[in-house]
């Protein structure tokens, strides 16, 4: 009889290349341009957990982009996971940084390359191989499950909110279970109990009615793009310490009995420096390094531009300068009153001459946390060390998930991370990647996870 893993190793290459037919679709959900693409997107992924024997397979519409929602719900008295993961993508500029198109997977030296490969496409096919394996191998899955996958996670998931409320007993579980996540390295795994929340916007800085002549109109109009450096370089002190008045109000003190559960997973400063190339780390004073990426708020400048972008030279004063900014945020800080905050800041901050106006730029998230003690993580936590042959890290991640709170808002239900990729995958940028390890990793500990839950007692429900 084959066995579940036997079943796995069987249909290794077919699994691979289901990976990247997926990654072949350039499903980046911030460009309208791509509107087709995220539907295609959506439609593979629909009918690939068809095919495989999951049930009730549809694509829900929404305000924006598809989501994909399917189930299988026979096995009686086990508790329900509900699996989210998602299918769009980041922009893949600058393109000539990618040593092989963005768009078209890659194999080399055991990782496979292209956008989404890490994030979060390895994610989707790893859930789709275990429920495939499991369905396939011993005729039915161990608990009940469901899914969820959106196309709008990179943008902030601005429309999956009112889908869960609008679908609620559809997407009602006991337990969610993320695959947009990842481990500490190849060969040591963590769990994941903080997540940052997050509010982006943009500035737009207008001066004159059109590009000036630099020669016949310099040094009588402001330059709008010498305004918003400006406006820019007051957000924060030289210290590295955000200067946006009541920016760090609300955030509570560090906690020291929080924090001693993470003191236990190590942070080499001088490998972390040597890995991004800089020559010097800062920050925020006061804290240390994993503590400012991962559990302190920030401010970072994400585009700046305005003016001739184009080769030579061409003389002007631009009439307009734009930047686009996020913040990660912590426990207590409301996005909206961030973005209040800043917006206030920058209309202080503008100087006389041009006009300033602040936009939101499309993201927003609360922080989300976890419980050491939840009967999940500690379930996880076997699993892992099964996986892995040692115990997990505990651990929190700088990023954002943006449903993870409305999971727990709607459906009452927390939710685990358990990714597979690592953290030098160049996710968000060129050339990102997987390595096929995780890859294998990720289909076999899904297996792993969904059979540990078998008669699991999980207390969840607010």
């Amino acid at each position: 009889m084959m066995t579940t893993i036997d079943y796995l190793e069987q249909n290794q290459a077919r699994h691979l290349d289901q990976l990247k037919a997926l990654m072949r679709i350039p499903s980046l959900s911030g460009d309208s341009r791509n509107k087709p693409d995220i539907r295609d997107a959506a439609n593979w992924v629909r009918e690939r957990f068809q095919e495989i024997g999951m049930e009730n397979a549809t694509v829900l519409e929404t305000n924006g982009h598809p989501v994909i929602y399917a189930d299988w719900l026979h096995a009686d008295g086990q508790p329900t996971l509900l699996f989210y993961a998602h299918y769009d993508v980041q922009p893949v500029d600058p393109v000539d940084l990618w040593r092989t198109p963005p768009f078209e997977p890659d194999v080399r030296d055991g990782r496979l390359y292209g956008r989404g490969a890490s994030d979060d496409k390895l994610g989707v096919i790893a859930v789709l191989a275990a429920l495939d394996a499991l369905i396939a191998a011993e005729g039915g899955l161990p608990v009940n499950v469901k899914i969820c996958i959106e196309g709008e996670e990179e943008i902030g998931s601005p429309s999956l909110g009112t889908c869960l409320r609008e679908e609620k007993e559809r997407f009602s579980c006991d337990l969610v279970v993320s695959a947009d996540g990842g481990q500490w390295s190849l060969d040591r795994p963590n769990l994941v109990l903080g997540l940052r929340g997050a509010t982006s916007l943009e500035i737009h800085v207008t001066g004159p009615n059109g590009d000036l002549h630099s020669g016949m109109h310099g040094g009588a109009v402001l330059n709008p793009l010498e305004a918003i450096a400006r406006i820019l370089a007051s957000l924060r002190h030289p210290d590295g310490t955000i200067a946006v008045r009541g920016f760090y109000d609300d955030v509570d003190p560090v906690d020291p009995q929080a924090e001693s559960d993470f003191a236990h997973a190590p942070f080499d400063e001088p490998a972390y420096m040597e890995r991004l190339g800089v020559p010097a780390l800062h920050g925020e004073p006061g804290f240390s390094t994993e503590q400012r990426r991962t559990s302190r708020p920030t401010l970072e400048i994400n585009g700046l531009w305005g003016g001739y972008q184009g080769e030579g030279v061409k003389t002007v004063i631009p009439s307009q300068a734009y930047a686009k900014v996020t913040c990660r945020l912590v426990a207590s800080q409301n996005p909206d009153h961030i973005f209040r905050l800043i917006d206030e800041h920058v209309r202080r901050e503008t100087p006389v001459g041009v006009r300033a106006a602040v936009r939101f730029g499309g993201v927003w998230a609360e922080a989300y946390s976890m419980s050491l003690d939840h009967p999940a993580i500690r379930i996880a936590r076997t699993v892992l060390h099964d996986l892995y042959g040692v115990d997990p890290y505990a651990c929190r991640v700088g990023g954002s998930i943006p449903v993870l709170p409305v999971f727990k808002e709607v459906l009452g239900a927390d939710t685990l991370v358990c990714g597979w990729g690592i953290p030098d995958t160049n996710i968000h940028a060129p050339n990102e990647y997987i390595h096929l390890e995780s890859f294998e990793r990720g289909r076999i500990g899904y297996v792993k996870l969904l059979h540990a839950f078998t008669n699991a007692a999980l207390t969840v429900k607010s």
